[in-house]
């Protein structure tokens, strides 16, 4: 019998437009092994003031990502904490 793994679920965290604050936010997901994708960051170099750039990350991993990025100040909106 073959299983059928479950899909993850994504929660949106924050929306930016900040070049500096997406590459910056990368790093530490990236450096945390934390499961993400950036919805519109392509667009940035296409409509960079048009479109923000939403973080999505796997619900699982929502709680650790607001502790990691609480103390910085990013140029951001919509930021959630308290997310369970």
């Amino acid at each position: 019998m073959i299983q059928a793994e479950k899909e993850t679920t994504f929660i949106k965290i924050f929306e930016t437009h900040s070049l500096t604050d997406i590459a910056f936010v990368k790093s530490i997901l990236d450096e945390e092994e934390i499961e993400y994708f950036l919805q519109g960051e392509n667009m940035q170099f296409i409509q960079p003031i048009m479109d923000p750039v939403i973080l999505m990350v796997a619900e699982k991993d929502v709680t650790k990502v607001v502790e990691l990025l609480k103390p910085f100040k990013l140029n951001t909106s919509g930021f959630i904490f308290g997310h369970a």
